[in-house]
């Protein structure tokens, strides 16, 4: 019976080891492609399955650190294609890549800035009819790109504490939402309507506290999205009453809900508050 057994593996050197994990932290920092390029034609040890398993260990030790796990990522790959392709090859294909990016990036750096400009211009035009003709020669405001923008300067403008500015630019998102969802011609109609807002509000909400109940459920999903866009524009007023009118369409009684308003908000609720009470007049004991 032989007593032979496979032959046990040398230890790994701890100066190869060391220049491994030298030449790794060189090749993963250096600034430029160039200087890379070199390092690996200048260091076979770079393509060696040694330091392939040795990025794979790294990537596994940095996983929960996103920016280092991915940096680690793309340069083992790019050691890969060395192997595969060539030193020379892999690089030039790495830097068409990196040019193919940046000429992406610029493209579309130039299409949010023209977009910001048609919708500065969109939002200061003097009427609803010259906002409407400004659509219908820049349809790419109905792009969901826009809409992005749009909500990239709202933020920027409340930042900035410039209401009036985010007022109109909450406006006209909301004009392009609506004209995305029951065309331009049916929004911009409802804009330059003859109901107001507060009309809407009264009657929308005595409907459905009194003859159209089933859609009690949809009403108050509204309310609740007119809400966000009064806190949005900062009008108090608005927001009050939208708060008054959504503790009604939970079940409390006009009797208790007493929101500080005046003006045509106070009207609007004290409209919708007798027209409540009216109703249950009306309803046999």
């Amino acid at each position: 019976m032989s007593n032979d057994h496979p032959p046990t593996p040398s230890p790994l050197d701890d100066a190869l080891l060391d220049e491994l994990a030298r030449l790794l932290h060189e090749f993963i920092s250096a600034p430029t492609f160039y200087r890379k390029q070199r390092l690996v034609e200048g260091n076979p040890l770079l393509l060696e399955t040694l330091a392939d398993s040795a990025l794979a260990g790294l990537i596994v030790e940095y996983a929960d650190e996103e920016h280092v796990r991915r940096s680690l990522e793309l340069h083992r790959a790019l050691l890969r294609r060395c192997r595969e392709i060539g030193i020379r090859e892999a690089f030039a294909e790495l830097r068409r890549t990196v040019e193919e990016m940046d000429r992406s990036a610029a493209t579309a750096d130039q299409a949010v800035h023209a977009l910001v400009e048609t919708i500065g211009e969109f939002i200061t035009t003097t009427s609803w009819e010259d906002s409407r003709r400004w659509l219908e020669a820049h349809p790419e405001l109905l792009s969901a790109q826009a809409d992005a923008v749009f909500e990239e300067l709202i933020r920027t403008h409340t930042a900035r504490g410039e209401r009036n500015v985010v007022r109109q630019l909450v406006i006209h998102r909301d004009l392009l939402r609506m004209a995305r969802e029951v065309g331009t011609q049916a929004a911009f109609e409802r804009m330059a309507g003859p109901l107001g807002a507060l009309d809407v509000i009264a009657e929308n909400t005595i409907a459905v506290l009194t003859t159209r109940p089933e859609e009690r459920t949809r009403w108050a999903e509204a309310v609740h999205l007119s809400r966000v866009r009064a806190a949005e524009l900062d009008d108090q007023p608005m927001l009050t009453l939208l708060r008054a009118v959504s503790r009604l369409l939970e079940g409390e009684a006009p009797a208790a809900i007493v929101p500080d308003l005046e003006g045509e908000h106070a009207a609007c609720w004290a409209r919708i508050v007798a027209a409540l009470s009216e109703g249950r007049k009306d309803t046999p004991s």
